[in-house]
């Protein structure tokens, strides 16, 4: 019988992820984490995001722990990644970046990057329209589509992070970490792996509706 090696190191670092009522503290250890990657790896595989490719992600410090692996597992498949602060003031960074380079994909995109847009008198389809891939999040993704943009769903929900393998398909987690469910139209999560914090069942600020236990479609008009 093989014994199991404890993982003493400290903590990755303390996250946050939103509940629908409040942000919540959320203490990540080194070993999800390192799980994480090898999952981000696989996903942008799939998106094509892979060896000399190109993408850049839009997030914000306080969601460190969900992007991440995210931006390691670009590097780990051999993509170049760039970032850019998920914020109206860094739409001039992120129009920047689109303008002087080709990317496969932009992933992460929220309202406040659009706000940037619309304050810097940009439109939409002229940023995104050549980018093969625009991750959006819930309320961006809706004003995408509305300028006849094919955007992916890309989800925060909760801890766990959801997205799209195909243009207006559903988000999806990783199933090999976690299983979805859905009370009242709201998302909520289990950890089916070893975790510094588990959950079970745990409410999310995510509505929607399921298609299996590890995909849903994120209630439009609905961000909390």
């Amino acid at each position: 019988m093989t014994a199991t090696v404890e993982d003493t190191r400290p903590l990755w670092g303390i996250a946050q992820y939103e509940d629908g009522t409040r942000r919540v503290p959320w203490p990540v250890s080194h070993a999800e984490i390192e799980r994480a990657m090898g999952g981000a790896v696989s996903t942008l595989a799939g998106l094509g995001v892979t060896a000399g490719e190109r993408v850049l992600w839009c997030t914000l410090l306080s969601e460190a722990a969900h992007f991440w692996p995210l931006l390691i597992g670009s590097m780990l498949g051999g993509a170049q990644f760039s970032l850019a602060d998920a914020t109206a003031p860094d739409a001039l960074r992120v129009g920047m970046f689109v303008r002087q380079l080709e990317y496969r994909a932009v992933i992460g995109v929220n309202e406040a990057v659009l706000d940037g847009f619309d304050e810097l008198e940009r439109s939409y389809r002229d940023v995104f329209g050549a980018v093969s891939i625009v991750g959006a999040r819930p309320g961006a993704y809706e004003r995408l589509t509305a300028v006849g943009l094919t955007p992916y769903w890309f989800v925060l929900c909760g801890p766990a992070v959801a997205m799209a393998t195909l243009p207006g398909g559903p988000a999806r987690v990783d199933p090999n970490e976690w299983a979805l469910t859905e009370l009242d139209g709201r998302i909520h999560v289990t950890s089916t792996q070893p975790r510094e914090t588990a959950f079970d069942n745990t409410p999310t600020a995510i509505r929607g509706s399921l298609v299996d236990e590890t995909s849903f479609y994120p209630e439009t008009g609905a961000h909390s």
